[in-house]
């Protein structure tokens, strides 16, 4: 399964503090200064497999991350046209998935014997909980934690209500999302052994945030810092005064306009403007790429034409 032997993955286990990076670094968008311990060589290689196979699994349709070919605007996009909603983050989600929790999930759901889910939760744990920095960290813990979301989901779909997770990130919208959801759903993640944050309530009639996606009515718009960041780009575009910096911002541009027609669709006028910046600023570097190969097949030609001087013998 993991492409090791049982003797391997043991000799692993002993020998695995040579295999752990240990830094600190800037998460987050408030860049929090977290200790990160993380694997790498061969025992990073294990934890490559085990994310392989364990997304095999089915995963359930309220799930966007993590799940190949889902992102954070189809988690956003499953939210539009409602009137209110409900935000709140699993507070430490990683750091309170312990190895406890894992084991028994290898146990209980996976079948294993004993031995063999203490080893592998072993592999897949670092300091007795899973590791911020592994590859297979976020979807090991959305099979560990999937009854928790099991029993938030059928609360909402009880309720009638759209609910998504990306990540540690809970979304609950529909016409009305009555304030006692809020102590129920908190009340299913202490049960099972998480902590919940950051919550707000919010109705449609102004921008939703959603994953850094904005919801408003049955439109998705983008964050107000990407159109910042490609009004500056603009302004940096005209200032340019080689083609080699105006090429450089431009590439830049059509980047972040292409950024901001995936949020908001290729339909809506917003994607539709940036289409068109788009085809104008690839209209003027085509032009400018012609101007310059045609100077230099002109000074080629020119190089062609020009009247060789005669060779004569010398004047004594």
């Amino acid at each position: 399964m993991v492409g090791e032997t049982r003797d391997d993955l043991r000799r692993l286990v002993n020998y695995k503090e040579h295999f752990i990076v240990r830094r600190q670094a800037e998460t987050g968008k408030k860049k929090k200064l977290r200790d990160l311990a993380y694997p790498s060589g061969r025992l990073r290689s294990v934890h490559e497999r085990l994310k392989f196979h364990l997304n095999k699994i089915k995963q359930p349709d309220y799930l966007f991350s993590p799940r190949k070919g889902k992102s954070q605007r189809d988690n956003a996009a499953a939210h539009i046209g409602q009137c209110q909603y409900l935000t709140l983050d699993l507070k430490q989600f990683y750091p309170s998935t312990n190895s406890r929790m894992v084991k028994r999930w290898f146990e209980n759901v996976l079948r294993m014997e004993e031995d063999v889910a203490g080893l592998l939760t072993h592999i897949a744990t670092v300091d007795g909980k899973v590791s911020f920095g592994s590859p297979l960290t976020p979807v090991l813990c959305s099979l560990v934690h999937r009854p928790m979301f099991d029993k938030i989901s059928e609360l909402c779909h009880h309720r009638g209500l759209n609910y998504t997770v990306w990540v540690d990130d809970l979304t609950i919208s529909g016409r009305f999302v009555p304030q006692k959801m809020l102590s129920k759903i908190r009340k299913i993640i202490q049960e099972h052994g998480l902590r919940s944050h950051d919550i707000r309530f919010r109705t449609g009639n102004r921008p939703v945030f959603i994953t850094g996606i904005g919801v408003l009515g049955r439109e998705l718009v983008a964050p107000r810092a990407l159109h910042l960041s490609i009004r500056a780009s603009f302004e940096e575009y005209h200032d340019a005064v080689t083609d080699v910096e105006r090429d450089a911002v431009e590439q830049k541009l059509l980047s972040q306009l292409g950024t901001l027609r995936h949020v908001t669709g290729a339909g809506s006028k917003a994607g539709q403007k940036a289409a068109d910046q788009m085809h104008s600023l690839r209209q003027k570097r085509d032009k400018r790429q012609r101007l310059v190969q045609e100077a230099l097949v002109q000074k080629a030609k020119l190089r062609s034409q020009r009247v060789p001087i005669a060779q004569g013998p010398a004047p004594f």
